[in-house]
């Protein structure tokens, strides 16, 4: 009857043993084994599998029985031991969820260690059970029997899993889903194998169950291939979200260390993108002689970050000096030596930094080279406020549209007015076009801002403006995104014809960076356009790319030349030969002269001479709203 009986719990130790062991293999051949949880996790491991073999051992000692002294010997040795390990292995699990949730980071050494007092009681009984036989023993006839101390053991993992439940709950916001789901799992199987086998102790089903669980949590927590980056093996941009979420809601004290490659989209296609791809493994290889391989992160191909929690505190200062350093060097990748232009910035989670976003988006922002490495920061986070301001006024519909007028040369009568769109945030305050609109176009959102300016031009000149006004059109800017997308014609044709109003009502301003852009699908543009009785200018004249091709192929009604050709002409000789040259080759060519800033007497008898014939600048009114535009038009 022994014989049977042993011989089915043998079964079941075994493929617990094989389980274990696969694992274990497992893991050990992914080479991830350098993060405090990876070690609790191999000990759990190494746990259930000893254990089994412990209880194989037992199961064959006990069908030998009383043989031999060394079969009880055995006997005795092999039961023991299962115990003394098996005590340690809720303990073990409860530092393993610490680990996965954090808990190991924040936690206080005295507190951790008062934790463990359960275990060490429990332990030292199972080390002298062979003297006093506290736990378990064996009667004459090599039955077991359970003793007082065992149930001690059995509340002691009570204990320890109830602590790991609460732990997994306390930090459910911080852990991802998966892992979360899980640790349940494992609890769950784990629980049901320790009910079964302590109501039925033939039934030898815990260390499988335990082995089960194990395998359920190498998948789900243990193997992080979606969370490594394939080139550098450092963790990815998932990653790098799901721990700072952990990090941040669990209001822990972090240091972020960014290290920027200014010049890497550069650098790209001038070596291949294959010896990019070695040269940013080459930088993690760096990376990772300074610190532990899981503390850094690859999220884009322009930025590594570092992730310093307050054991790294004292050592801050050195770890940046030393990184600095050495992207000031040369890195030799295939026998050709490369200067990466990288900078390196350090933010903490307590001040500066308050949410997964804010930190999502100094990886990925493009910062300028014209931004004084001191002043960067201050700069990502001004970047980042108003992103947020944009984002938040377009939905609150909290944009407003300004006027500024232009008038005729000859006489200063009213021509009409440019429509400039202003944002006042009720949390930063006033915010300038020159710094939300070139930050709306990155974010995809200047379409919406564009077509709420248009709207509200039709709307003004549906409903505010009377035929004694004498307005001959009002001027709407078009962005580079807008203006060469598909469709663009079709859409702001359509809301214009929405409100009802004359076409020539309306002329759209094009800068001329816009003109460079795309020659072939903005002359489409502005020929639809004009023959549907719209009036077309070039914005800007005189700012970057200024070129013929332009204003000859888009075939402009208006030229409006930039305001810096004006003051570069009012003091300077040179400035003044540009700007007469300028103006006659643009009237040569058919189009009409809007002269941007201008602000003095001066400027204006300057301006006379040269016969242009549109004038807009503060001299003549600043921009100003709706209400007050209506008040100078009839005044």
């Amino acid at each position: 009857m022994i014989f049977i009986r042993n011989q089915f719990h043998i079964a079941f130790y075994a493929a617990a043993l094989a389980i274990s062991i696969s694992i274990l293999l497992f893991t050990l051949l992914q080479k991830r084994t350098d993060k405090a949880q990876n070690r609790w996790f191999l000990f759990l491991l190494l746990i259930i599998t000893l254990n089994s073999i412990s209880e194989i051992s037992t199961a064959v000692f006990e069908i030998i029985g009383n043989e031999s002294d060394y079969s009880h010997f055995m006997l005795l040795a092999s039961q023991n031991s299962y115990f003394i390990l098996h005590t340690a292995l809720c303990p073990a699990l409860y530092n393993y969820v610490c680990s996965v949730t954090g808990k190991n980071r924040r936690r206080e050494f005295a507190r951790g260690i008062l934790l463990q007092v359960p275990f060490f009681i429990t332990e030292f009984l199972a080390i002298l059970n062979p003297v006093f036989n506290w736990v378990f023993y064996y009667d004459e006839n090599l039955v077991f029997h359970r003793n007082n101390a065992e149930l001690v053991i059995y509340w002691a993992a009570i204990f320890y899993f109830i602590l790991s439940i609460f732990e997994i709950l306390f930090a459910w916001k911080a852990v991802t889903k998966r892992k979360s789901i899980a640790l349940i799992y494992f609890f769950f199987i784990t629980f049901a194998g320790v009910y079964i086998q302590y109501k039925f102790i033939d039934i030898k089903f815990e260390l499988l169950a335990e082995a089960l669980a194990l395998m359920g949590v190498m998948l789900a927590i243990e193997s992080e291939d979606n969370r490594i980056d394939a080139d550098t093996h450092i963790y990815n941009r998932l990653a790098l979200q799901a721990d700072l979420n952990n990090i941040l809601t669990m209001n822990e004290k972090a240091t972020i260390i960014f290290i920027k490659i200014l010049n890497a989209k550069t650098l790209e296609r001038i070596t291949r993108s294959s010896n990019y791809d070695l040269l940013t493994t080459e930088c993690a290889e760096f990376l990772k002689t300074l610190v532990p391989r899981y503390k850094i992160y690859h999220p884009i191909k322009e930025t590594f970050i570092i992730v310093c929690d307050k054991s790294d505190c004292k050592h801050i200062d050195n770890l940046t000096n030393a990184i600095t350093n050495r992207f000031n060097n040369v890195w030799n990748i295939a026998e050709a030596s490369i200067k990466l232009n990288a900078i390196v910035l350090k933010a903490d989670t307590s001040n500066e930094l308050c949410s997964v976003d804010d930190i999502m988006y100094i990886s990925d922002s493009i910062i300028p080279s014209t931004i004084a490495a001191e002043n960067i920061m201050d700069w990502i986070l001004r970047r980042s406020e108003i992103e947020q301001a944009i984002k938040r006024n377009i939905i609150n519909d909290n944009l407003e549209v300004y006027y500024q007028p232009t008038v005729y040369l000859d006489d200063y009568r009213i021509h009409g007015a440019e429509a400039l769109l202003r944002m006042q945030d009720n949390t930063i305050g006033y915010i300038s076009p020159e710094e939300f609109i070139p930050i709306a176009e990155q974010i995809g959102l200047v379409e919406h801002m564009d077509d709420f300016v248009l709207r509200e031009v039709c709307r003004f000149i549906k409903y505010d403006i009377e035929p004694k006004d004498n307005i001959d059109c009002i001027n709407v800017n078009l962005s580079v995104i807008q203006c060469l997308s598909p469709g663009f014609f079709e859409h702001i044709k359509g809301i214009v014809d929405e409100y009802g109003i004359d076409h020539s009502m309306i002329n759209f301003e094009i800068t001329e960076t816009v003109g460079a852009e795309d020659y072939d699908v903005l002359s489409i543009v502005a020929h639809n356009l004009k023959a549907a009785g719209f009036s077309i200018s070039m914005d800007d004249y005189g700012t970057g790319y200024s070129n013929m091709e332009g204003i000859f192929s888009l075939d402009f009604d208006v030229v409006k030349i930039d305001k810096t050709i004006l003051w570069n002409a009012e003091n300077d000789k040179r400035g003044k030969v540009i700007l007469e040259n300028t103006v006659k080759m643009i009237h040569d060519l058919d189009c009409k002269v809007l002269i941007e800033g201008v602000e003095s007497e001066k400027h204006l008898n300057m301006l006379k001479k040269l016969n242009v014939d549109y004038l807009q600048g503060f001299y003549f009114a600043k921009p100003m709203p709706k209400s007050q535009f209506i008040e100078y038009l009839r005044k």
